[in-house]
């Protein structure tokens, strides 16, 4: 069974991975909400040049769905 975690915790661990690809980029957000059971992620940006860092936070949501409670059409 997969740990339950908070929004908040979710949003810690997300942000604490993704230090690898860079520093958070100015006026991205970041949006867990509860679905049925879990979790999704969306990402929200203005900039069209966030889109790669964006793509490697959706890439690494997917790799937590193994670990958490977020679910998998998270991408």
């Amino acid at each position: 069974m997969k740990p339950k975690k908070t929004a908040a915790e979710l949003q810690k661990i997300i942000r604490e991975a993704s230090r690898d690809a860079g520093p958070w980029p100015k006026n991205m957000t970041l949006i867990i909400y509860a679905l049925d059971d879990s979790w999704r992620i969306i990402v929200s940006y203005s900039d069209a040049s966030q889109t790669p860092f964006r793509d490697r936070l959706m890439e690494l949501s997917l790799r937590l769905t193994e670990f958490y409670d977020l679910d998998e059409g998270t991408a």
